[in-house]
């Protein structure tokens, strides 16, 4: 991200409650095994990143 603020912010407890919403409402990760577990969730890290970004009005 670049943004100093922004990686403090961005723990793995971030994401670990991310996760936990989805969960209740819901959505579940996929059964494939480690290395696909393992894919999503960097895909979701990169996601929630992004997502970051546009809430706080840093990219478009």
């Amino acid at each position: 991200m670049g943004n100093t603020t922004t990686e403090v912010r961005f723990t793995p407890l971030l994401v670990a409650e991310v996760r936990s919403v989805l969960e209740r409402h819901g959505y579940r990760l996929p059964d494939e095994g480690d290395h696909v577990h393992g894919l999503v969730v960097a895909r979701v890290d990169a996601a929630l990143r992004n997502l970051v970004e546009v809430f706080e009005g840093r990219t478009w």
